[in-house]
Order: C-alpha cells, then sequence, then structure tokens
C-alpha cells in the first residue's frame, strides 16, 4: 500500500555503514567469500494519530537499501508491522491500533531492514516526538551543461548531394546531436576535441529542404539538455540580392480609381536567405508609409485614397544576409465617377500577397461588367531549393461574367510546398474595352 504522508516526522538515524571484507588470497579457481555489507536506513517517518486510541492508525515510511524487509515493532502493541517497498528503497506501511494495544506519547517504534542476512536497527524515541533531520552525505553539485555556439559551413544551393556542415562549441563529454525539421532527426556530432563537437548530413533526392527548415543542435547528460538553432542566412551563403517584381499600379499606369488604391510588390530573393520585414520601406511621393502598410517577407502593400495626380513609389529592403534591393516606379491616378469608367475589372476575394492553405483548391472571385470575357492565366513558381526554378501553368481559362458581372475560378496546385509562389493574370474583355490585373499569392508554410 502506498501512502505518502502529509506531515511527515523524520527520525534521526546513526546509520553505519559495515565494510566490505576481503579474503586473503587463495590458490587460483578457489572460491572466494565476500561479506556483504548490512543494508541502510537513510530515513524513518512516522505521521502520529491525533490520539493514541483504539481505530487510529498509525503511518510509518521507510527509506533505505532496495529489495530489503522491512518490519517495525511498536511498544506496547504485541503484533510485528511489515511495511511494503512501493518504489526503490522506499516502503510504507500502516497500523491500527486496537483496544487490547498499550501505547502511549513515550512509547517507542523500532524498525528492522533485513536484505541478504544482515540488518540494520533504528528506533524512534517517542510517537508524538518531532526527531531530528537525518545526516545526509552531500551530492557533488551537478553540471551546469551549457552550449555557447552552433554554426554552418555555408553552402551556395540546396540541391540533392549537398553535404551540410555543422559545428557546435559546449561543455566536454556530453551527447551532441542535431535534427534538420521535416527532413532528418537525431543525427550524432562527434567530439572531436574536449567540447567541440561536429556532425554532417548529405541530402537525398526525397528531401525537402527550402533552407528555412529549423535546424537545431542538442547537448544532452546528466538529466539536462540544452538547445540552439541556426537561422537560415547561417546554412547558405547569400551573395545575390533579392528583386522587387509584380509593381502596382505598373510602371506609367493610369488607374482610374474610385475608392482606395492599392500600392504593392513582391520580393523574391530567389535561393536566398529571404527579405527581412523589418527593413522594408516605401516612400509614396517621398512620405514614408512603412508604418501604415502591411509587410511580410514576400512584399509590401499599401491601400490610401489617393486624389488625382501623378505619384512616385519607392520600395527598398535587404534580405537576411544584408543585401539590399532598391526600386522606383511612377503612375497616375484619375479620380472620376464610377458610372465614367467602361470596364471594370477588381479581384474581390484575396489581397495581393495573401497566403492560400497547401493541398486544397482555391477558388479566387472577382468582379467585371456583365458578360465580359475574362482570361486567367495562373503560374505556379517554386523559388526555393528542391524545386528551384520550377514553374507550372496551373490555370489557363476563358470566362464569361454572369449578370452582375461576377466571375470565378479554381486554383489546384499539383506541387503544393511552402513558399511557392502563384502569379495571377488576368484579362477582360467588353464594351469594346479591354483591361487586366495581376495578382501573386503565397503557399502557406
Amino acid at each position: 500500500m502506498r501512502r505518502w504522508l502529509p506531515t511527515p516526522r523524520l527520525c534521526a538515524l546513526a546509520l553505519s555503514m559495515s565494510s566490505i571484507v576481503f579474503m586473503p588470497a587463495e590458490p587460483a579457481f578457489a572460491a572466494r567469500r565476500v561479506v556483504a555489507s548490512a543494508p541502510q536506513i537513510t530515513a524513518f517517518e512516522m505521521e502520529p494519530a491525533q490520539t493514541l486510541a483504539a481505530g487510529n492508525e498509525l503511518f510509518f515510511r521507510v527509506q533505505g537499501t532496495p529489495g530489503s524487509r522491512v518490519t517495525i515493532r511498536v511498544r506496547g502493541v504485541s503484533r510485528t508491522i511489515v511495511l511494503d517497498e512501493v518504489d526503490d528503497g522506499i516502503y510504507e506501511g500502516a497500523y491500527t491500533l486496537r483496544p487490547n494495544d498499550r501505547v502511549n506519547p513515550g512509547s517507542s517504534a523500532t524498525v528492522t531492514v533485513r536484505r541478504n542476512g544482515r540488518s540494520s536497527v533504528s528506533t524512534m524515541a517517542r510517537l508524538n516526538a518531532a526527531p531530528p533531520p537525518v545526516a545526509v552525505a552531500p551530492q557533488p553539485k551537478p553540471v551546469q551543461l551549457a552550449l555557447s555556439r552552433f554554426a554552418a559551413t555555408p553552402v551556395e544551393r540546396l540541391e540533392p548531394g549537398t553535404e551540410l556542415r555543422f559545428a557546435a562549441d559546449g561543455t566536454p563529454g556530453q551527447r551532441a546531436s542535431f535534427a534538420i525539421e521535416g527532413v532528418a532527426t537525431g543525427i550524432p556530432m562527434r567530439e572531436v576535441s574536449p567540447g567541440h563537437y561536429e556532425g554532417s548530413y548529405t541530402l537525398k533526392r526525397s528531401d525537402r529542404i527550402t533552407g528555412g527548415n529549423p535546424v537545431v543542435a542538442t547537448l544532452e547528460g546528466g538529466g539536462q539538455a540544452v538547445r540552439s538553432q541556426l537561422a537560415r542566412s547561417q546554412i547558405l551563403a547569400d551573395s545575390q540580392a533579392p528583386s522587387v517584381r509584380n509593381q502596382q499600379p505598373r510602371e506609367g499606369e493610369t488607374v482610374q480609381a474610385t475608392g482606395p488604391v492599392t500600392v504593392s510588390a513582391n520580393f523574391d530573393d530567389h535561393r536566398g536567405a529571404g527579405v527581412d520585414p523589418s527593413t522594408v520601406r516605401i516612400m509614396l511621393s517621398g512620405r514614408d508609409v512603412t508604418a501604415s502598410s502591411t509587410v511580410t517577407r514576400q512584399g509590401v502593400v499599401y491601400r490610401t485614397d489617393l486624389p488625382p495626380g501623378r505619384y512616385s513609389a519607392d520600395v527598398s529592403a535587404k534580405d537576411a544576409a544584408g543585401n539590399a534591393v532598391r526600386s522606383a516606379w511612377t503612375f497616375n491616378v484619375e479620380q472620376q465617377p464610377p458610372a465614367a469608367i467602361g470596364l471594370p475589372l477588381a479581384i474581390t476575394s484575396h489581397q495581393p500577397n495573401a497566403g492560400v492553405p497547401a493541398g486544397t483548391p482555391v477558388t479566387i472571385r472577382g468582379k467585371t461588367a456583365p458578360g465580359a470575357t475574362v482570361h486567367v492565366q495562373v503560374v505556379g513558381v517554386a523559388s526555393e531549393t528542391g524545386k528551384v526554378g520550377t514553374t507550372e501553368r496551373l490555370v489557363d481559362q476563358r470566362i464569361v461574367a454572369d449578370a452582375n458581372g461576377d466571375f470565378s475560378f479554381q486554383l489546384a496546385p499539383q506541387m503544393p510546398m511552402a513558399g511557392m509562389r502563384y502569379e495571377v493574370d488576368v484579362k477582360a474583355w467588353g464594351n469594346g474595352q479591354a483591361k487586366d490585373t495581376k495578382l501573386v499569392l503565397f503557399q502557406q508554410r
């Protein structure tokens, strides 16, 4: 029966270790005898009853050598109380006082621990006395693990056959390993010198690593574990600046606006470390509008009402490796009543640079003139390693808008992967006019 005592009382134990007795040397193959050491008692505690009356229980708990037989005799009780081993070296038991028991607060309790023919005994002087603590030998202070450095040897590209090499510095004599999320785990690192660990992994054709996969080193020992994670910029040797693409409105375009105008651009860092959003700046006719914009690693979007006139847009950014890019262009705004606009065209279901879920068909909706013909083209671009430079035409179809000017189509990528870019090009014809618009979406990670 295992029962923890809520108000333990410790018994001072004067414990002694019996020495191991070595017999004199005997001839070869002669039998040797070793005298086993006496079992230990490291704690003896009791939770006394509120009163020492018939029907009340006394609870005992002893800590000592595992695998022993533990019994308790209480002065005034004729029965021997046997304790059960509820955990390694932990013994517990209870005794219910009977009417013929003759116990009082001055009664003593004696514990006997027997193992391999040897025994140890300790006595609790009074049932209701709080014994002094058992002296415990000081334990050595555990070593505090530290992982001071985790680094990679940069590579130009992540493709099958590329060897990724990692090094870590930390507490000597421990177990070190690293993991590449979604690729491999528990890859061992060898301690090549005290506290310096090295390991490597060669990319397989089946691996889908983009440079954005977290790489985590783990140092373990003494029941402790410490970890360190690498940034993407620490794996790829990135010397190429990102580019700015899909500027909206386009260079020299005249926007016929009856509401907010969207000024946006996309970033493409090719196989690099990715654009750092904190470095992105967007200026509109010399005014910094970054704080009012939506900024991500993939692009920047600013929406506002603009009076008629000529405007300049200026977008700048740096990637995680510090490579800078800047793009500037101009456009015009003409503010006209809605009735004066000959052919409206807008995508109503998604904002520029929006994320779309992986593995699920996406419905894109738009609005134009009733009965207008709409030509839709969607190209998927995998700009991450593992599918570097791969493009896939996902949609190429003509649609006729309904009587309200609404139209829709579905995007169902065949090779969805995190970071994939979908470039949507929509053109409409109606009322003897033509108009086009673009939209860029990104696969969610």
